[in-house]
């Protein structure tokens, strides 16, 4: 096996189509509800780290044959003892130890930077979670991912009930110029978030760093969008939820942020929000047909939030340091 640097800013065609065939080989099996992504849409999100996070990646050759990929993602805004692996293999190579050397390329390339965490993240009781055990690391964290069925979700909504003293807005894209500073503030409530002792920490959110995320999601091909509640007495942001929409295959949403501030809870703000997504979706034509989300298993009002509105279990994630 060949393994090396993959730089994503001057990788041919060919390289680039490897790079895909993997990761499309392995989602048929590993999450077959997935979409087909297309190659595209993969170079573009490959080509656009998150904010203020530098990537490194390697790619795995049997002969001219592209068997398997690493990434390696370093924050330079937050954990900055930390580093984020993930480590595909083609089915058909499995079980072969190039996982083995694809993670080892990763742990090097922690140390090169002189940080010490790796964490990953792989399916429960799969042979991912087998791989992280066997190579000696721990499990941190447990995820329940959930889906939504939009068009069944529909005629089974809560009543739209503003509650007292809280308005609507929504946006598509980047936050209006009047509200990003509000919005910002209240998505620092999801600094409080279970993380079931990864022990994760969140840097207080700017305007700066909103404008960014909004900018890197446009290059990634999604669109944003948000429901937000309005504290009319205040005209601040009390909560919001946020969907991101991949434009190449959009049947297939992701819940991003769903926050309520600290002070403006137990008025069923995040409930309220998270109906009005659904109905604005299904609006808009129903393109979006399911909505995916994962959770912490002690997260048990969103857990409750996202029963009553129809989302149900399809797989569970685990978060692995090592």
């Amino acid at each position: 096996m060949d393994l090396t640097p993959f730089d994503v800013a001057h990788a041919d065609r060919d390289a680039l189509a490897g790079w895909h065939r993997v990761h499309e080989a392995a989602a048929a099996v590993d999450d077959p509800g997935h979409p087909h992504v297309p190659e595209a849409a993969l170079a573009a999100r490959l080509a656009a780290p998150p904010p203020r996070t530098r990537t490194r990646h390697w790619l795995a050759r049997v002969g001219d044959e592209p068997v398997g990929t690493a990434t390696l993602s370093l924050s330079d805004r937050e954990n900055l003892d930390w580093g984020f692996a993930e480590v595909v293999v083609h089915p058909a190579h499995r079980r072969r130890g190039h996982g083995a050397a694809l993670l080892a390329a990763v742990r090097a390339g922690l140390a090169e930077e002189g940080r010490r965490t790796l964490v990953y993240d792989v399916g429960a009781q799969s042979a991912g979670s087998a791989f992280a055990a066997a190579t000696g690391a721990r499990h941190a964290q447990t995820l329940w991912e959930s889906e939504l069925d939009v068009v069944r979700a529909a005629d089974e909504l809560p009543e739209d009930r503003e509650p007292a003293g809280y308005r609507a807005v929504r946006w598509s894209g980047a936050a209006p110029d009047d509200l990003v500073a509000s919005y910002t503030a209240a998505a620092d409530a999801m600094g409080d978030s279970p993380d079931g002792g990864l022990g994760y920490q969140v840097a207080p959110g700017s305007v700066e760093h909103t404008r960014e995320v909004e900018q890197w999601w446009a290059r990634r091909g999604c669109q944003l969008r948000t429901v937000a509640a309005l504290h009319e007495a205040t005209g601040a942001v009390a909560g919001l939820t946020v969907v991101a929409i991949p434009l190449p295959h959009p049947e297939l949403a992701y819940q991003e942020d769903t926050a309520v501030v600290p002070a403006h809870r137990g008025h069923g703000l995040g409930l309220w929000l998270k109906a009005r997504m659904v109905r604005w979706l299904v609006a808009d034509g129903m393109v979006v047909r399911r909505i995916r989300t994962t959770t912490d298993p002690s997260n048990t009002h969103m857990l409750d939030i996202n029963a009553r509105l129809g989302f149900h279990r399809t797989r569970v994630r685990e978060q692995w340091v090592g």
